[in-house]
């Protein structure tokens, strides 16, 4: 969609709606030529830590360390 500059100014809250909700860009015309694109931002559903739950697999009890014995010898 292209809209004038006046009518944006005119109807912006509701065409950032618009943007929103139909994940389409809007083309911003001044003087007859396309000078701005108002697109939209594409927000991630989860935190990135929350995408990674559930990827793993836990080979362990909570409260278990990460590192074995043989680990500890190899530091020494």
């Amino acid at each position: 969609m292209t809209i004038t500059v006046t009518d944006f100014k005119a109807h912006c809250l509701r065409i950032l709606r618009e943007v929103e909700q139909t994940n389409k860009p809007v083309e911003i015309s001044k003087q007859g030529k396309v000078r701005f694109r108002l697109i939209p931002v594409q927000m991630p559903d989860k935190a990135p830590w929350m995408r990674l739950r559930s990827l793993g697999v836990l080979h362990g009890e909570p409260g278990d360390s990460v590192f074995h014995e043989k680990d500890w010898e190899a530091a020494r």
